[in-house]
């Protein structure tokens, strides 16, 4: 029979070593299951949110990249008022899923502030062009976090094919 104090002593010091396992200095790739299962619209303060998406290819520079523009989606909420508001939410990742995997985007552009940007958020990723064809469906999915730090997901209503456009920054 064990003495419970050397049970209890051999248990605590144990799960003090797993804990120190368990650390990461940042939250792993979602996996492509996960961001298909992120919501299309985001109520947010009583404005709906919703993404769209511009997926691109350009093979002879073999460059890939997504514009995004998330809308504010109520009656309130028009590009004149939302330049007024101060943007709490910040785009911090572009994920695109596709038949044959989860592209993260390496280089991300936030231009929600510029003039040009008539949406609550507008952002641009780009990188390799991997495998991605003109004409191959994808979905996009952004991840976004509010000043709290709190992050959020949303993605794209409806599939997007890739165009081969040039590629526009």
């Amino acid at each position: 029979m064990k003495c419970p104090g050397v049970v209890w002593v051999g248990l605590t010091l144990g799960s003090l070593g797993l804990a120190g396992c368990g650390s990461l200095k940042s939250a792993p790739t979602p996996l492509a299951g996960d961001l298909l299962s992120a919501p299309t619209t985001l109520n947010l303060g009583g404005q709906v949110l919703q993404m769209t998406a511009a997926p691109q290819v350009v093979r002879s520079l073999d460059r890939f990249s997504v514009r995004l523009r998330v809308d504010a989606g109520t009656a309130a909420a028009r590009p004149s008022a939302l330049a007024a508001q101060p943007r709490p939410l910040k785009i911090t990742g572009i994920y695109v899923v596709t038949g044959s995997g989860l592209w993260e985007a390496p280089r991300l552009n936030d231009f929600s502030k510029a003039q040009n940007c008539l949406a609550q958020l507008c952002a641009w990723g780009s990188g390799d062009a991997r495998d991605f064809t003109a004409g191959d469906d994808v979905r996009v999915i952004a991840r976004l976090q509010d000043a709290g730090g709190k992050q959020y997901w949303l993605r794209d209503s409806y599939s997007r094919d890739i165009v081969p456009l040039p590629l526009i920054r």
